[in-house]
């Protein structure tokens, strides 16, 4: 998953840090240019197009790494609503792929997960809360954690399992699948309406893409082996609150109906203690 959104930040904080990366990645979601900026540095191994379930490509191609960092999934809440079974196969089988490959070349692995693993709470959510999934998304994001969590009890892997929460910023997509942030601004920028699904009361824990790419990347530290590590700023922010900081004028922002609302969460905060005690973490960007 190393050309999507938040996957081409991690590969930028990777090298950053004097690292070397090898890519896997099918483009079906990533933009076609998103690695273009690294093909002549000297850490960047290159991009092997291929799809995350296709166990002997991911293990032929993890040969030899020291840490992978899965990132590859279908990500879209809507999407999976509308075709649960692409969610659930590469999200569930893409994991147990690379569950195996990390397996047979005893590799470090930091799984990606997501917030929306979680129920609704009063309280900012902890590593500890509930998890309720509402959508075929979340529920496969939830089953591929507990695939890789049963390779760390069976066979040891070294695992740390990552939960951003709503993660904004460059590069992503600002279509229908993307994330609210960027719609609203690409909407704006447009001089179009910013179209706020229900009632817009519900909020979000808005994380910027570079911090959560150093959490990421901060993950894969041997102390962190077993943990699950929210990455959030413990701010929310309504989505109407949102449409109206992007828009500087209430009159653009537009209610319609929301496409799945059984999928919708009332809210999303985050406790991200656990990332400063383990890893020195925490958010440098603030949404305003």
């Amino acid at each position: 998953g190393g050309a999507g959104f938040i996957g081409r930040h991690v590969v930028a904080e990777v090298m950053r840090r004097g690292g070397s990366v090898r890519v896997l990645d099918n483009f079906a979601c990533a933009h076609p240019r998103s690695l273009d900026a690294f093909t002549n540095h000297r850490k960047f191994l290159g991009i092997s197009r291929t799809d995350v379930t296709d166990q002997a490509t991911v293990s032929r191609e993890a040969a030899e790494v020291d840490v992978i960092y899965h990132l590859a999934a279908d990500v879209s809440v809507g999407a999976s609503v509308r075709d649960p079974t692409t969610a659930t196969r590469v999200n569930v089988l893409g994991t147990l792929a690379v569950a195996e490959a990390a397996r047979c070349g005893d590799l470090r692995l930091v799984l990606v997960s997501t917030c929306h693993v979680y129920a609704a709470a009063d309280e900012p959510l902890d590593e500890a809360s509930a998890t309720l999934p509402t959508s075929p998304y979340a529920a496969s994001k939830l089953a591929g954690e507990v695939i890789a969590q049963s390779y760390l009890a069976t066979y040891g892997l070294r695992l740390t399992t990552v939960r951003p929460f709503n993660v904004y910023g460059p590069w992503q997509r600002s279509d229908a699948e993307g994330g609210v942030v960027a719609r609203f601004v690409s909407r704006d920028i447009s001089g179009q309406t910013l179209n706020v699904h229900g009632g817009g009361r519900q909020t979000r824990d808005f994380v910027y893409v570079d911090d959560c790419a150093r959490g990421i990347v901060d993950a894969a530290i041997e102390p962190a082996v077993g943990s699950v590590i929210n990455l959030a700023t413990g701010r929310e922010t309504s989505i109407d609150g949102l449409a109206r900081l992007v828009s500087g004028d209430s009159k653009r922002v537009q209610h319609v109906v929301h496409p799945h609302p059984e999928a919708e969460v009332a809210r999303y905060v985050g406790n991200s203690r656990l990332a400063l005690d383990q890893l020195g973490w925490e958010p440098a960007v603030s949404l305003v």
